[in-house]
């Protein structure tokens, strides 16, 4: 069976989607509880920052908002995924889910 070369621009933006749900449930509470002394709030900030990006650089032409957004949230989920390391388990291959989505698009930008 041959591969639908017709439905990758569905499947980039349904994995775009993905990653901006995953961030939503994992950070937005931290970053709406806006408390500036935790370093949880900063590293949500960080990931809801990237996630926008990546989302809105799919509107664009230029690869650049993707891939350095995309290289953003690839970097930070292999460090979450490195802390959170206790085995194989759904939350290190949560980490490790993102970060491959991530990189798809560093190595693919908007095509």
């Amino acid at each position: 069976m041959n591969p639908w070369k017709s439905l990758t621009g569905l499947a980039n933006w349904v994995m775009r989607i993905a990653i901006m749900l995953m961030i939503f449930a994992w950070f937005f509470q931290s970053f709406m509880n806006f408390n500036l002394n935790s370093s949880g709030f900063y590293m949500a900030t960080a990931f809801v920052i990237l996630g926008i990006m990546l989302f809105a650089g799919g509107f664009l032409s230029r690869h650049t908002l993707t891939v350095v957004s995309a290289l953003g949230l690839f970097i930070l989920s292999v460090l979450q995924a490195y802390w959170s390391f206790n085995g194989i388990t759904g939350v290190f291959a949560q980490w490790l889910l993102m970060g491959s989505v991530s990189f798809y698009f560093v190595t693919n930008g908007n095509k």
